[in-house]
């Protein structure tokens, strides 16, 4: 395995940081303090805040080990306020196999927050690790635990009998997983089928969402022009712009439609035999963070390995020089991509090239 340690991700609704001192009176509050979260749990409710202090400073002090994997779960409300945690309880380096434990407050229990934070903790141990095997287990009388390792692709494998032990005493153990060569067609179930309703909040809900890949060189000299004039912020110089528009007609384009209304696109090119290329990629600002772009990036990835390139390559402005272009470098990272170099004078030496690349079959 590859390890590098908890690093941040983000989902729609949350941000995954790692744990810091002032979380511990959160912590306390929200869950650890909670004799219904901690039923099947294997740890004891904190009898004060003082215990959760004291975990979280234990959390904090293994973070220098790159193998240590522990996050604090947000949501994106705006208090930065743990109500939950994910984390690899145990691994197995000779299989490259991680197990993941997770709990969350019961305010927030049946509302796809724990789903969504194992969603991107898999997303991020198959492709930024390396992790052969993803795996978890739950008492089968804690049934909705099951269900969100179920809803995030895994399979039941078997329920080991009087295996395990938690505040319940001696109990059964169900026992889920997900291999890495599982991985693309959970992501397939995981997300809304192309052509039916969505679910969920934000601007998508209940209506129809489409993938396609356009062949009509005037249909994406149009929808390219049509989205990326509405997107200044990243898009804002004419001449580069419309070089993009320009080009659109010689790669391979993807575009995803509300109904019939195009809100993201995404052109592939070749830069070498073995090498595909993110030329450009852009959604309308206003449904951003709702799966559309990891929906356009499946289906280019799709169409690189049919077309039986080894890598994909995608440049962006280096990390830590723009808001705009820093939520772009997360967004690449939490798909897999993994930095490759800097071109400091490529763009303007105010604009660094930063070139993000991945294993396509790997």
């Amino acid at each position: 395995m590859k390890h590098c340690g908890t690093r941040r991700l983000e989902t729609e609704r949350l941000v995954l940081r790692k744990f810091e001192n002032e979380d511990a009176c959160a912590m306390y509050q929200n869950w650890a303090s909670d004799d219904e979260v901690t039923k099947y749990l294997t740890w004891p409710t904190h009898a004060g805040p003082e215990v959760s202090r004291k975990v979280i400073k234990d959390w904090i002090n293994s973070y220098s080990d790159e193998s240590y994997y522990q996050w604090a779960i947000v949501l994106k409300d705006g208090r930065n306020e743990p109500i939950g945690s994910i984390s690899v309880v145990s691994m197995k380096e000779d299989v490259s196999a991680v197990h993941i434990g997770y709990c969350i407050g019961k305010a927030w229990w049946h509302k796809g927050i724990t789903s969504e934070a194992l969603s991107a903790v898999m997303d991020f141990f198959f492709e930024m690790v390396d992790v052969n095997r993803i795996e978890a287990r739950h008492d089968p009388r804690n049934p909705n635990s099951g269900k969100v390792m179920k809803k995030c692709g895994m399979k039941y494998e078997g329920t080991l009998r009087s295996s395990d032990w938690n505040n319940q005493g001696i109990c059964d153990a169900c026992y889920y997983s997900l291999l890495k060569s599982e991985r693309i067609a959970a992501a397939e179930t995981r997300r809304p089928l192309s052509g039916q309703p969505t679910k969920g909040g934000g601007k998508l809900q209940g209506q129809r969402r489409t993938v396609r890949e356009l062949s009509e060189g005037t249909e994406k000299m149009m929808l390219s022009r049509q989205i990326l004039e509405a997107l200044p912020e990243w898009f804002g110089i004419p001449e580069a712009r419309e070089e993009y528009i320009r080009e659109s007609t010689e790669q391979f384009c993807f575009a995803v439609f509300l109904e019939e209304r195009p809100i993201g696109f995404l052109c592939l090119k070749e830069t070498g035999k073995e090498t595909a290329e993110i030329a450009v990629m852009g959604v309308l600002k206003e449904y951003h963070r709702q799966g559309v772009g990891r929906e356009l990036f499946l289906a280019a990835k799709r169409c690189a390995a049919q077309k039986g390139y080894s890598f994909l390559q995608v440049k962006t402005v280096r990390m830590g020089l723009y808001e705009e272009y820093d939520s772009t470098n997360r967004f690449y990272q939490s798909l897999g991509f993994k930095e490759f170099e800097v071109f400091p004078t490529l763009w303007g030496e105010a604009n660094p090239c930063q070139i993000y690349i991945m294993g396509i079959n790997g």
